[in-house]
């Protein structure tokens, strides 16, 4: 077996150098700039061509695949191993200390960590994953079997990319391969999304608008309301330091803050949305909002008796992102991002929540969940690869709320880039990578795919 650590080394200069473009490149979803050249929007698309730069530089076999992913293949043989990743971001919502598409290098914690969205979540480990291909092509070590890292342009909105990929290219999918877009030692299960919108024809007067929420995948951390100035009201929530005020003529702009997390974990985070609902609500004697944020008040879904937990994948969770009223159209919908395991009953669980807030609840995606036998060849074979570079020999696999791209792709896991203990805070403020947990990734990949691909 060679001694993927010490090759890695030679590479870690290289990456880094490419960590650092990449994460300044700005790959939010963005509307307003979508054409058929730019599905997804200008800064995804610089993602995915420099992607695809690196890849032409090194020798890769690249194809661009319509703008909606960037695919780099390398080695012979018949036997195809495949890296799922993705270079689209969720916005950089929040208070950062540093700005979030710069990629500062400081030390936090005693070492030396990259800030910048998108470091853990998915650039870094896009990037390891793509050094250690590229360390086994330059050291001969793919005669038997092919590569093929293939890097997104959408996972962060529902992975429309990976449809696009197989369902429209036809591409074909790999005998074994991972995704490095969750945590260390390996996943062997996810939860099963679904992705739903509350709605509902109510005129909430007084207020005038509600904008909040940044994506359906992430608590919301602000909301804005837009309401007629009205001075008892301004004194009372003045002593909230989480809620900003501003006084324009006749005219008063709400700001409440919360605090964001992943739409896997919102037990994590602060929902701004259903606190300006309570406090509005009972201001102002607007019975729905206030019955609205009781129910959904509880991320478990105690609210409305959607509190089911599974064997394997644990408790339903239930995310809150976004959030828009328009006074005029007098419509209020509510984004959510639902999450169960293998012995719940979601479409009930839904119709239970209908009930609970006297609302239409619309499921408009569906995202089966996923369970692999832990003694599987795949599996087996990338937790000896773990082990073997870490020496983490009693670190075992685990299940996750996340969705990843192994639920798009056949015959894959996601394995890696977030080790435990170091979890980046991605979909939040100042997320971040220490660097020698890249490093680290570069040669835990190689000896994996190397793995994979001499497999029986």
């Amino acid at each position: 077996m060679p001694n993927f650590k010490k090759l890695a080394k030679t590479y870690e200069e290289d990456a880094l150098k490419a960590l650092l473009e990449l994460v300044r490149k700005p790959s939010v979803y963005d509307p307003a700039s979508i054409d058929e050249e730019h599905p997804y929007g200008k800064g995804v698309r610089e993602a995915l061509d420099f992607i695809a730069k690196l890849g032409k530089d090194y020798g890769f076999e690249v194809d661009t695949c319509d703008h909606r992913a960037t695919e780099l293949t390398t080695g012979e043989g018949s036997r195809l191993i495949g890296v799922y990743a993705h270079s689209d971001v969720v916005p950089a919502s929040g208070k950062w200390d540093e700005p979030p598409f710069k990629g500062v290098i400081k030390e936090k914690d005693g070492k030396k960590a990259l800030i910048a969205r998108g470091a853990t979540d998915d650039k870094g480990p896009l990037i390891a994953s793509l050094f250690a291909i590229k360390l086994l092509k330059d050291n001969g070590l793919l005669k038997d079997f092919r590569v093929r890292l293939v890097t997104g342009g959408d996972e962060e909105r529902g992975s429309s990319c990976l449809e696009y990929y197989f369902d429209k290219l036809k591409k074909p999918h790999c005998d074994y391969g991972f995704t490095p877009d969750a945590d260390f030692p390996l996943i062997y299960a996810e939860k099963g999304i679904y992705r739903a919108n509350i709605s509902r024809k109510i005129d909430l007067s007084p207020i005038i608008g509600i904008d909040g929420g940044v994506a359906n995948n992430a608590v919301c951390d602000k909301i804005v309301i837009t309401l007629p100035t009205d001075k008892k009201l301004n004194k009372k929530l003045s002593e909230d330091k989480e809620i900003d005020i501003s006084e324009v003529g006749e005219v008063t702009i709400l700001n409440f803050k919360g605090k964001s997390a992943h739409g896997s974990t919102p037990e994590l985070g602060l929902n701004a949305g259903l606190k300006a609902f309570r406090v509005l609500g009972e201001y102002y004697g607007i019975d729905y909002l206030v019955n609205l944020a009781n129910k959904l008040d509880d991320p478990t879904g105690l609210g409305f008796d959607g509190n089911e937990t599974s064997k394997e994948l644990g408790k339903n969770t239930y995310n809150y992102g976004l959030f828009k009223y328009d006074s005029h159209k007098k419509n209020l919908s509510v984004s959510v991002d639902f999450r169960f395991g293998e012995e719940a009953h979601p479409d009930e669980d839904i119709e239970k929540m209908k009930k609970a807030i006297s609302s239409d609840v619309e499921v408009v995606s569906k995202s089966r969940l996923l369970i692999f036998d832990k003694k599987s060849t795949l599996v087996s074979t990338l937790m000896k690869s773990y082990k073997h570079m870490t020496h983490h020999f009693f670190d075992k696999p685990f299940a996750i709320g996340g969705g990843t791209y192994a639920k798009e792709a056949k015959n894959i896991v996601a394995y890696g880039g977030a080790f435990q203990g170091h979890p980046g805070n991605i979909h939040s403020p100042n997320e971040y990578l220490f660097l020698e947990d890249l490093y680290k990734s570069i040669a835990i990949y190689a000896d994996a795919i190397y793995s994979l691909g001499k497999a029986k």
